[in-house]
């Protein structure tokens, strides 16, 4: 239908502190032409009726390596855009126009390109080396040359390297996230970088500090204006990889046979506990000094990255989301999260995150109130992706089809040769 009403029992604009009632969404072709008083709407358009739901910005995942085989899962979880941060440059570049075409792909693709690496790619597939300063700089050129988003630094550049990394892509008009390893975060922090992944390199987020410990860097990642992506998610999976109900997650029906197999054989699974114990004991701490950080300003992004193990796409941000709430956030302030300020930090705020006119049509209907229940995010009724409606019921044809393919990209080669080494 090239225009629609949604009418839902509440609806959430992505900037309001509770979802409002009486009000439809009117939908034309990909955008959202308004938000309507029920007792205003035209007579002669079509109704789409959700009793019980509540209407959702779609979904976004700030952190992922995109597979072909995703895009179904995603939309059937209301996650209708994803920022890829490390990828093969020409693979992920067409799959955004892919997408960008065709709706029913999958969800809208903002991408980084490779991970920028040391003198050694740690992900052979994904990753790219730079022997030096200079090396980093002609990559980072090519990658803005050829249309990427932002730009993905990782955990082999030194400090001098992500400094030379982050002037770089600033002189070139690009937002730079990183996954630290080499270089620790008040040194990145200093180096201008706009985001830090995972809390890599964060030491006082990973065990027990003090209050003072937490304030200082805190108080450095505000007056830089770092963002952090904390990604709990991956790292509670990774402590619990051999947790059985995760392997009876009934969501796995929406996971690739090969990447399922990558789980089942991750290296973690095997060796000493206590490296498994690390990330179980971290997960609290984690939590205190992410709610400690948002309470005092610091901008909250929320990724996955999926699909690392027991990482469902799209219904992983269910869990982080869950997780954010169980730090202490309010369910609000989660959502925000997942969609106006997730839109913001990947640069597109403009145009998606929000319900209001002119926005593009990406709605998530659930049944139930986020807002009031966090829990209920699970209850994807429909999602709307571009004005087009699917609902979890007709997406599993699609995923049916995607599993009877190979994937071939650079995550899914790139945790073989790992599992495989």
């Amino acid at each position: 239908m090239p225009r629609y009403l949604l009418m839902a029992d509440r609806v959430w604009d992505g900037l309001s502190a509770r979802a409002a009632e009486g009000l439809a969404v009117l939908v034309e072709e990909s955008k959202i032409e308004a938000l309507i008083p029920n007792g205003e709407i035209p007579p002669d358009v079509p109704r789409i009726d959700l009793p019980g739901c509540t209407l959702l910005p779609g979904l976004i995942d700030a952190h992922v390596h995109y597979s072909g085989v995703m895009g179904a899962a995603f939309l059937a979880a209301g996650v209708t855009t994803i920022r890829d941060v490390g990828n093969d440059l020409a693979w992920i570049l067409d799959r955004r126009s892919q997408h960008a075409a065709d709706p029913n792909l999958g969800p809208t693709i903002v991408c980084c390109g490779v991970l920028h690496d040391g003198p050694t790619a740690y992900w052979k597939a994904m990753g790219r080396p730079h022997a030096d300063a200079d090396a980093l700089r002609a990559s980072i050129q090519l990658h803005v040359a050829a249309g990427v988003d932002q730009i993905k630094l990782y955990a082999g550049l030194d400090a001098g390297m992500v400094r030379a990394g982050v002037a770089e892509a600033h002189r070139l008009g690009k937002f730079v996230v990183a996954h630290l390893g080499s270089t620790r975060a008040e040194e990145a922090a200093l180096s201008g970088l706009n985001e830090i992944e995972h809390f890599d390199q964060c030491a006082v987020a990973w065990r027990a500090a003090s209050e003072a410990e937490d304030d200082d860097l805190i108080a450095l990642f505000r007056s830089h204006q770092v963002i952090m992506c904390p990604t709990l998610v991956v790292w509670d999976r990774l402590g619990r990889i051999l947790d059985r109900s995760l392997h009876h997650d009934e969501r796995r029906q929406w996971v690739h046979p090969v990447h399922r197999d990558i789980w089942q054989r991750y290296l973690s699974r095997e060796g000493a506990p206590h490296r498994r114990w690390r990330f179980q004991a971290a997960i609290p701490h984690l939590k205190r000094f992410m709610a400690r950080a948002h309470a005092q300003g610091v901008v909250t992004a929320l990724g996955t990255d999926t699909p690392f193990p027991h990482l469902i796409p799209g219904f992983s941000v269910h869990d982080e989301l869950a997780m954010y709430v169980d730090a202490g956030l309010r369910p609000v302030e989660a959502l925000s999260a997942a969609t106006v300020v997730n839109a913001r930090v990947l640069g597109i705020g403009e145009r998606v995150g929000r319900l209001a006119a002119g926005y593009v049509a990406d709605v998530v209907a659930i049944e139930g109130n986020p807002l009031h229940r966090i829990d209920d995010i699970s209850n994807v009724h429909s999602t709307i992706h571009a004005g087009q409606l699917f609902t979890p019921a007709e997406l599993p044809s699609i995923v049916q089809r995607t599993l009877n393919q190979q994937p071939d990209d650079a995550i899914t080669r790139d945790l073989l040769n790992y599992v495989n080494a």
